[in-house]
């Protein structure tokens, strides 16, 4: 009697999670044929509005596009549709964007209360298709809060938004807001951000430069990155922060990779002390500073760097015989002592470098090695 009360529960059981499987699929399907035909009346409504009034929508267009526009499967119609409607052409877009500007503006107080996910994707919209003529306080004001919210999603969304408007004074005003908030934001999507910035860059650049020094070391990383890609900032500042024992570890290695992409004289001595550097826990940056001499040539950076193929680390190694070949370095000129040499890592690591630039060593006993190995 027992297992047959077990296997009935068991049938139970497994009918019961058929009928769920069935009727989710279900909710689904149906949920999907909604959105599709949402999706068809926004963009049916979209093109006809744009058609015949694209820089002046009507008080009755935009009244119900705002009402439609407080929902999140509103927002997501509206970004799809827009999205279809790129065969209108950009300049009528953006006449018909401009002319529906204050119904962003009239949903900001709205999205300001409520939940995060909602406001992570409206803060979405608001970049890809706020075209105001002149930015607005109540959104700006909006974005600014929403930097400060718990989620990645939410701070991100809104530090784009505010980016896509291209204006060097709110960037700068959200930069600080974001590293006030002392919540952890990867530096790369601060920098990502950044390059992405419409403006002038040039200007942001500048801006960012007088305001480095009062950043936290998360977002000096971020600024530095930017910098270095911008070829911009004071090198003074990037070698004083370098040679600073007691800086960030992060940032000191990003100052590091500055002079890789801007060299600096009075840094190739500091550099190469670094790449020298053999105490423990330093080898991130003897690796970086390996590759960075690549822009600092001279016999004594030839002399360091083969030098650093003989390190008990192999990224050290990887980026001084990457460096050496980036400096045109010889094999049967400059570094026959290494390939004739006794330290096989030395030579095996030559000869992979030059093989990932297809020059195979393949005539010294390194490169017969290899070859020997594979």
């Amino acid at each position: 009697m027992n297992v047959e009360w077990i296997i009935f529960f068991y049938m139970a059981v497994s009918i019961a999670m058929a009928l769920f499987d069935l009727g989710f699929a279900a909710f689904q399907h149906a949920r999907e044929t909604v959105f599709v035909r949402r999706n068809e009346r926004m963009a049916q409504m979209l093109y006809e509005e744009i058609r015949r009034n694209a820089g002046f929508p009507t008080p009755e267009h935009k009244s119900e596009l705002e009402r439609q526009l407080k929902t999140l499967s509103g927002l997501e119609a509206f970004d799809q549709s827009m999205d279809h409607l790129e065969h209108l052409g950009k300049a009528e877009r953006d006449r018909y964007l401009l002319g529906i500007s204050e119904v962003f503006d009239n949903l900001a107080p709205l999205y300001m209360n409520r939940k995060e996910l909602n406001q992570a994707y409206f803060c979405y919209i608001v970049k890809n298709w706020y075209r105001p003529e002149e930015p607005s306080p109540v959104i700006d004001r909006m974005l600014m809060l929403f930097l400060q919210g718990d989620t990645v999603y939410l701070r991100q969304n809104a530090f784009e938004a505010i980016a896509g408007q291209g204006n060097v004074d709110t960037m700068a005003q959200a930069i600080v807001a974001i590293d006030a908030s002392e919540r952890f934001h990867h530096p790369r999507l601060f920098t990502e951000t950044l390059m992405s910035f419409p403006g002038d860059k040039r200007a942001l650049a500048e801006r960012l430069s007088g305001l480095i020094d009062g950043l936290t070391p998360s977002m000096q990383v971020a600024a530095t990155n930017f910098l270095r890609m911008q070829h911009m900032g004071d090198p003074q500042w990037f070698l004083d922060k370098m040679v600073d024992e007691s800086a960030s570890q992060e940032v000191r290695i990003a100052c590091v990779r500055y002079f890789m992409s801007n060299p600096y004289e009075p840094a190739r001595e500091p550099l190469m002390r670094l790449a020298a550097s053999t105490r423990g826990g330093e080898w991130e940056f003897a690796s970086v500073a390996n590759t960075a001499l690549a822009s600092y040539p001279g016999e004594d950076t030839i002399a360091l760097l083969k030098n650093s193929l003989s390190s008990p680390v192999w990224y050290v190694r990887f980026n001084a015989a990457k460096s050496l070949y980036d400096l045109g370095a010889q094999p049967e000129r400059d570094l026959k002592d290494i390939l004739d040499g006794s330290d096989r890592f030395a030579r095996e690591m030559l000869a992979y470098r030059w093989s990932l630039e297809g020059v195979p060593l393949s005539n010294t006993e390194a490169g017969e090695e290899m070859i020997a190995s594979c």
